[in-house]
């Protein structure tokens, strides 16, 4: 998920990316049906979709953390006065919250303890890229002012609730593209936790090392594996270091979001087959690909049999995220916004139920994680709770959503050991 507010995002970067080619970023697929505006989310109740979502973006992240659990709890309810135009999409909840006497409550199963995974975005910018407005800086490294803020919102929401049910697990963002060697080398000496002695106890720590994992943005402008020596001498640290101490990395993988680079390079550094060289070379390294690799504007025509079955299960990115599974051992999918729409989870459930190699199903099985996107998913769902019913409604057998939200997620963090 992502804790952010509006100080966190680069938005000088978005606008220059739009800017350098927005024809480009017409045709990227921003303004895609089913990605943003989709038919409910048009006229009236877009704005109302749009408040919903700024009115959570405005908190701090520690405030954050707490109406996230506040709403599972119930403490949240939906207006008796409905607006006239369409519902929100996909709008359902459960009969009850999902915490209840101080428990997690989903179908049939109950937990003691909700793990999050709070993302931290590196949105600071090459110094050479900066300049082209008045007001802009020369130089800024956005991601400690993130760093700093997540930290305090996780302290600021232990305090208020010491016997909160969320736990954290964070991840540190970093865009190798915007920062030299030695500045990789010290944030990742100062704030990732690498002892794996207490896996078990995120409370102990030292006062920054809190940091579990990478946090990977390519649309931003990290390329996978560049071709120049000294950028690829830059991600190889980071995956030296990852694979050294067992620490997994997390990398967005649909066509959209928040981009620094020009839609086509986004496109090219976030597609799954270019990580293919990145395996290759560290087999041992753990990569969850977030958002499964759905793809809302695909730019190549195609196939008739992708037309007929209308499926995110046909798409380019699917298939090649399916061949990184089968070819290397620590390839991860998380459903985070994605999951949106119930559709997804419809979808990958029929082709695991049809799906003609059992290997494949099994890694699949095995390899899939459940996430969020909270905040940002707030674009396309009413609240918290309505996310999780969607996925509590889905296909899926109790003893997968076990694996994908508690069994799988438990083992890509590391703390199976």
């Amino acid at each position: 998920m992502h804790a952010m507010n509006l100080n966190h995002p680069n938005f000088v970067a978005l606008v220059e990316s739009i800017t350098n080619g927005f024809s480009e970023f017409v045709t990227s697929g921003a303004l895609s049906p089913g990605y943003l505006l989709t038919p409910n989310n048009r006229g009236q109740q877009g704005l109302v979709t749009i408040l919903n979502m700024f009115s959570v973006f405005e908190r701090p992240i520690g405030e954050i953390f707490a109406l996230m659990e506040d709403d599972l709890a119930g403490m949240f309810s939906r207006s008796a006065i409905e607006s006239k135009n369409k519902p929100p999409a996909n709008l359902m909840y459960p009969e009850q919250p999902y915490i209840q006497d101080g428990k997690f409550h989903f179908r049939d199963q109950v937990f003691d303890k909700i793990a999050l995974i709070p993302l931290v975005m590196d949105f600071s910018r090459d110094q050479g890229e900066w300049g082209k407005s008045y007001y802009t800086c020369e130089q800024q490294e956005k991601v400690l002012s993130y760093v700093k803020d997540t930290l305090d919102g996780i302290d600021w929401y232990r305090k208020i609730r010491p016997k909160g049910l969320l736990e954290f697990f964070p991840f540190l963002g970093i865009n190798p593209e915007a920062h030299s060697l030695d500045f990789i080398q010290e944030i990742l000496s100062i704030y990732v936790r690498t002892d794996r002695s207490t896996a078990w106890n995120p409370r102990i720590a030292k006062p920054l090392q809190r940091f579990r994992g990478i946090k990977l943005y390519p649309p931003l402008g990290t390329d996978p594996w560049p071709s120049e020596p000294e950028k690829l001498e830059k991600i190889t640290s980071i995956y030296r270091f990852c694979e050294l101490h067992k620490l997994p990395i997390i990398t967005h993988c649909d066509d959209q979001g928040f981009r620094g680079v020009n839609s086509k390079l986004a496109q090219q550094y976030t597609s799954p087959a270019s990580w293919i060289p990145v395996f290759e070379n560290f087999p041992e390294l753990k990569v969850d690909f977030a958002h499964y690799g759905k793809q809302y504007n695909i730019v190549l025509k195609p196939s008739l049999k992708a037309l007929l079955e209308n499926s995110f299960t046909s798409d380019p990115w699917f298939s090649e995220l399916m061949e990184l599974m089968r070819r290397f051992k620590h390839v991860y999918a998380d459903f985070s916004f994605s999951g949106t729409d119930p559709r997804f989870y419809e979808q990958l459930h029929h082709f695991m139920d049809t799906c003609e190699d059992p290997a494949l199903v099994e890694t699949i099985a095995t390899h899939s994680l459940f996430g969020s996107d909270f905040s940002v998913n707030l674009a396309k769902v009413e609240s918290y709770s309505n996310y999780y019913r969607i996925f509590e409604t889905s296909p899926f057998s109790s003893s997968q959503i076990q694996r994908f939200a508690s069994e799988n997620p438990i083992r890509f963090l590391g703390l199976d050991t």
